[in-house]
């Protein structure tokens, strides 16, 4: 990737003057014919447009507001195609067997989306997989280790992020990335608001800056020694299940979804927590924006998750989620007997450390 990311930056912070709608053209090899191709918005889940592939060319138009993350699915390819586009005239080239390997042409945004995931995804790999040999190593000195050299990442991946979201202030790519990180690293989530602050005007529009504002918003909600409010969903048998029938006791009420890959990784702290300590009044809620029953009652036994589950089916539009300014998961809140906000989005050897104090 040979622009200049700072040329890109100031092109970005410029009123978005391109198409009026997005073309998008494929020219892909090992595409079977009459292939059905669409076009997913990547927030909403929902399909934009479709069509026919022939011998691997295809054509998808339509309007978008803002420039996006959207995925390109292909009948017959299991791995999805994620393009940042805007209305622009995009060109999607290449063998669909190597999806890495596609070249993606005609956005700056998709551009910019390349140059952060070339330098962040090498860094990002190692540090998940440290983070889950930890969640599952039993020779302290060994998790000691591991947590050592992911701490140790981690520093290096969020200097490498402030860094690129600096270059690039004004795209909206940058809002993405800061959302998505201030969902997996605490300092970037405890400075959301002031990194929110430094971007350009351009890159605080369209549906992540929506979900940025949100949090930011509402973030004076759920403040420890806070009681947080009564709810009731429907269970996995579509029974209403409230969360002040589990009053008297701990509750995690863990808010995720069977898609969501960073909850599924944390799943096997609050198994190991659950336990632990569910001799000692502590239990969890799971709250699922998962909008596919099927896949959510599979996530809940392959993760081996026994504790009680609720969800509307809603993705996103979670109802409770929406009540209390749920912008990104996982997160949590950890309630005492009372109902009271004791702690919120622990995280790994956090909870278990949290709860050996609190249950003793």
């Amino acid at each position: 990737m040979k622009k200049n990311i700072i040329a890109i930056a100031m092109i970005l912070a410029s009123p978005f003057v391109h198409a009026q709608s997005l073309n998008l053209q494929g020219k892909l090899t090992n595409v079977k014919d009459a292939a059905t191709v669409s076009l997913i918005d990547g927030v909403s889940n929902k399909e934009l447009v479709s069509g026919k592939s022939i011998a691997g060319n295809f054509s998808l138009q339509t309007q978008l507001e803002f420039p996006s993350l959207l995925v390109l699915s292909i009948d017959g390819i299991t791995q999805k195609i994620p393009v940042f586009v805007g209305n622009e005239n995009v060109l999607v080239e290449g063998d669909v067997q190597n999806v890495a390997a596609l070249n993606i042409t005609g956005s700056i945004s998709h551009d910019v989306y390349k140059v952060y995931m070339n330098a962040l995804n090498p860094k990002m790999l190692p540090y998940i997989t440290n983070m889950q040999a930890a969640n599952i190593e039993k020779n302290t000195a060994k998790k000691d280790s591991l947590n050592s050299a992911a701490a140790t990442q981690s520093k290096d991946i969020i200097a490498t992020f402030n860094t690129m979201s600096k270059a690039n202030a004004g795209s909206p790519v940058t809002t993405l990335m800061l959302l998505q990180f201030s969902n997996i690293f605490p300092e970037i989530k405890e400075n959301l608001a002031s990194i929110y602050e430094t971007l350009a005007p351009s890159a605080k529009k369209g549906p992540f800056a929506e979900f940025i504002d949100k949090t930011i918003a509402s973030s004076t909600f759920g403040q420890i020694g806070t009681v947080l409010p009564d709810f009731t969903q429907n269970d996995v048998n579509g029974k209403p299940f409230t969360l002040s029938s589990l009053k008297g006791k701990y509750v995690l009420v863990d808010f995720w979804a069977s898609w969501c890959g960073p909850c599924r990784a944390e799943n096997p702290n609050i198994v190991k927590a659950f336990n632990k300590f569910k001799s000692k009044k502590f239990t969890v809620l799971g709250v699922s924006l998962d909008q596919d029953k099927p896949k959510w009652l599979e996530a809940i036994k392959k993760d081996g998750l026994a504790w009680s589950h609720v969800s509307d089916l809603k993705y996103w539009n979670n109802a409770v989620a929406a009540q209390f300014g749920i912008q990104s998961i996982p997160a949590s809140f950890l309630i005492d007997p009372a109902g009271k906000i004791i702690a919120r989005d622990l995280r790994g050897a956090d909870l278990d450390k949290f709860l050996e104090t609190t249950l003793k």
